[in-house]
């Protein structure tokens, strides 16, 4: 079973078993005695995702970081920059291939009006392929048009809180368009957003959809 490899280590955190290495997305307030990192994918620089404690925490000499080039610019060591629409096979992971996909907001915006997370920032979410297996992780975005390239994923990490991510029920509609074999609520917890906003998603969403625990 897929979720056997994927563990969620809070918010938008997760921890994917792939073969023998071990890569995080978004590890943010994570456990001083987690696993040590193989590859770290950071979504965007906001620090609930790109938090360098979490990061330095986690690497070692031969750990890689890849991320948005705002967010590799501030990194130290194996770093790699990603933008939406490209692919990397990272030495580190054999047989695992991450594309980055588009990660913004079209509804959720600051008082004056701009997005919270822009498009043209190059925030990014993950559809990352290994074993012949697909996991999409979202990001910080709305629904958008790019949610399309990843239909048919068969795990997809969906942001539920709100405020700078979709809502429950915006989750929802993106889980209709990527009408992945199974959904996970994340962006929710002891930093925004409730577990009853995980299990407002569970309700509305056209597809099974697992609350997880945090590792």
């Amino acid at each position: 079973m897929l979720l056997d490899a994927v563990e969620w280590v809070g918010h938008s955190g997760f921890r994917i078993a792939i073969g023998a290495a071990t890569v995080y997305i978004d590890p943010y307030r994570v456990s001083a005695e987690a696993a040590p990192a193989d590859l770290i994918l950071v979504t965007h620089g906001h620090y609930d995702h790109f938090s360098p404690r979490d990061v330095d925490l986690l690497a070692g000499p031969r750990t890689l970081l890849v991320g948005p080039a705002h967010v590799v610019e501030l990194a130290r060591g194996n770093v790699a920059s990603l933008a939406p629409g490209e692919t990397i096979e990272p030495e580190i992971t054999p047989g695992l291939a991450v594309t980055g996909v588009a990660a913004y907001n079209t509804s959720k915006l600051r008082p004056g009006g701009e997005p919270f997370h822009t498009r043209e920032a190059g925030g990014l979410g993950y559809d990352l392929h290994f074993e012949g297996r697909r996991v999409y992780h979202a990001g910080d975005t709305d629904v958008i048009p790019e949610m399309d390239a990843v239909a048919g994923a068969d795990l997809a990490l969906l942001p539920v809180s709100g405020t700078y991510v979709m809502t429950a029920a915006e989750a929802a509609e993106a889980a209709r368009r990527i009408a992945p074999a199974l959904a996970v609520p994340m962006h929710w917890g002891e930093h925004i957003g409730t577990r009853a906003d995980a299990e407002k998603f569970a309700s509305l969403a056209p597809c099974p959809v697992e609350i997880l625990e945090c590792a």
